[in-house]
């Protein structure tokens, strides 16, 4: 996921706007999401998981990991989607 980032990055050093600066903008979020939601609250429901405490704070925990999660793959999706579209454009500006 990082490589793919920062391949992007080098790729496109100054796009700022249109569909690549639509990706660079998202792509901060996702990781920050990853690195400050995700992975600690995995660790963290593992650690209750573990000690068999499934009382309302793994809950509270895991429904923040499952909207964290959500909101991760929403913006990948659309990054898919707009990868999808500079290829698309790219192939039919090539013929």
């Amino acid at each position: 996921m990082a490589i793919t980032g920062i391949t992007g990055f080098k790729l496109a050093p100054n796009a700022k706007a249109g569909v690549i600066g639509e990706k660079k903008k998202r792509m901060p979020f996702i990781a920050l999401n990853g690195i400050l939601v995700l992975i600690p609250s995995a660790f963290y429901l593992k650690s209750l998981a573990l000690s068999g405490s499934f009382g309302t704070s793994f809950y509270v925990v895991q429904a923040i990991e499952l909207m964290a999660g959500f909101i991760n793959i929403s913006l990948m999706s659309l990054n898919f989607r707009d990868g999808l579209s500079i290829k698309k454009k790219m192939k039919s500006s090539a013929m």
